[in-house]
């Protein structure tokens, strides 16, 4: 195919040198440049100019020649560039610029270079992100790297293929990269590196008055902080969908923006405000319900159940068939002798939301027993003794109440209540294991009807099941199952419910 080469020139030359183009041969000006040379051949009678890079000479004259190596070819419909490592102090010096991308193919209508200083003119007509100097190895600028990187981290490319368009696409191992596309992304990345410039000149100087000047006088020298522009937390929340590894601080400061925005937030998307609430309750429910568990499973004694349900009064709430609120725990009813001993102490006191109403809770533990072992009279089990004076102590505490509510009703905490009909709740023990067992335990409940019972077990599944139906409803409205179940499972205590 190519005929007998034929050397118009063979110019040996610092690329920065093409405004005195009748000087002798020069060497590069910087450590960073090669020396650099072309000649023109004729391939099927077209001309083909072929642009070299050169090793640094030897002062020995007996040494070989110093290397060279293809840096580009121009023809009349292309320039194909084989970008090169100029630096000679460097390793890899002559070597393959990128660690994949060994070619980059520009077509169009070209003039075909009849001498180096023709060729560093016909760079000017590149695409902006190009070098311009051939003596700097080719290939795109050092600040435009990543567009390489990104294709060769992401494909096994050889060739980097310009073309026109605002698109990308692979072919073989040929990446086409459409020019306008290549243009969007450089200035993106520009004006990133301004930004950031920017940044860092502006922390820099937070950092010397907040160090040397505001410790001199606080007030008079607050702290300078950096403000986020409008938009910027929208797009760092969007660099990724995926799991990031944020540290305390991050969520700290995440909750503490959402609290100080809560207002604006609820006038401009109401819907997100509901469905962030929506959100947080079923995650605080499903760490609750998990809570709850381990306990059941520990057989913890009535203290350690006592302080839970002080931290989590939601859980308690729901075995009401009405709204209520939680007064206090540990609430005084009365029942003091003369000598001041003797004090009645409910475990739990609530009210009713909307009548007023008031009830008493006696907890137990898991462990209490709640029906004999042995059976009378067939299949059935008796009420065991500890459920029974559980029963009964909860009824000495609804006496105490009303016989001393004129005295305790005076009490800021019981604003609004009244004892006109007291609801009394036993929760003890764990739903039995037989079937005979179970049946003799619904039987006596129903019995009961001034004072209900409610296992521990039983508990916990009331929370599964508004915890599965705030899961599986979270398209529908945010928060109405909690709401309908009693007081928030993020409420924390009584000054929280009221």
């Amino acid at each position: 195919m190519a005929s007998t080469s034929e050397e118009y020139t063979h110019d040996l030359i610092d690329a920065d040198a093409i405004d005195s183009p009748d000087e002798e041969s020069q060497g590069p000006k910087t450590e960073e440049e090669c020396r650099v040379s072309l000649s023109v051949i004729e391939v099927d009678g077209e001309e083909l100019a072929e642009v070299f890079a050169h090793g640094e000479p030897s002062e020995d004259a007996n040494d070989p020649e110093p290397p060279k190596v293809l840096l580009a070819h121009v023809s009349s419909t292309e320039i194909l560039m084989f970008p090169r490592v100029s630096a000679a102090y460097r390793s890899t010096f002559l070597e393959q610029k990128y660690d994949q991308i060994a070619r980059i193919r520009i077509p169009g209508d070209w003039n075909v270079p009849q001498d180096i200083y023709e060729f560093n003119e016909l760079l000017d007509d590149l695409p902006v992100g190009f070098s311009r100097r051939a003596s700097r190895g080719l290939g795109l600028k050092w600040e435009n790297r990543l567009i390489i990187e990104a294709i060769e981290r992401a494909t096994a490319a050889t060739e980097l293929q310009l073309v026109d368009g605002d698109e990308a696409s692979l072919s073989d191992e040929t990446f086409s990269l459409g020019r306008r596309l290549f243009d969007r992304v450089r200035k993106g990345m520009a004006q990133i590196g301004r930004k950031s410039q920017f940044r860092a000149l502006q922390d820099r100087r937070f950092l010397a008055h907040n160090e040397i000047v505001h410790p001199i006088d606080g007030e008079l020298y607050p702290k300078q902080v950096r403000e986020a522009r409008p938009g910027e937390f929208f797009a760092l929340a969007q660099l990724s969908t995926r799991d990031q590894q944020r540290s305390a601080g991050d969520r700290a400061a995440a909750t503490d923006l959402v609290r100080r925005d809560v207002s604006q937030i609820a006038r401009d998307n109401p819907r997100a405000l509901l469905e962030l609430r929506s959100e947080i309750e079923r995650v605080t429910l499903g760490e609750l319900i998990d809570r709850f568990d381990a306990l059941l499973q520990r057989n913890p004694d009535e203290r350690v159940w006592q302080t839970f349900f002080e931290t989590h009064p939601f859980v308690l709430s729901i075995a009401f068939p009405h709204p209520v609120l939680l007064i206090r725990g540990q609430a005084y009813v009365g029942g003091a002798t003369i000598d001041g001993k003797g004090e009645t102490i409910a475990d739990f006191l609530f009210r009713n939301r909307l009548t007023g109403s008031v009830a008493i809770v006696e907890i137990k533990t898991a462990r209490t027993h709640l029906l004999q072992k042995k059976t009378f009279r067939g299949t059935m089990h008796a009420a065991h003794s500890d459920l029974c004076a559980a029963i009964s102590q909860a009824l000495d505490q609804r006496a105490e109440l009303t016989k001393n509510f004129h005295a305790r009703g005076q009490h800021p905490d019981m604003e609004g209540t009244h004892v006109w009909h007291v609801h009394c709740l036993v929760v003890a023990g764990k739903t039995p294991e037989t079937r005979d067992k179970r049946g003799s335990l619904d039987l006596f409940r129903s019995a009961t009807k001034d004072v209900a019972v409610i296992t521990f077990d039983e508990l916990l599944e009331k929370l599964r099941a508004i915890h599965h139906a705030m899961s599986a409803g979270s398209t529908g409205a945010p928060g109405s199952v909690a709401q309908n179940a009693g007081p928030s499972p993020t409420s924390g205590g009584p000054d929280t419910d009221r």
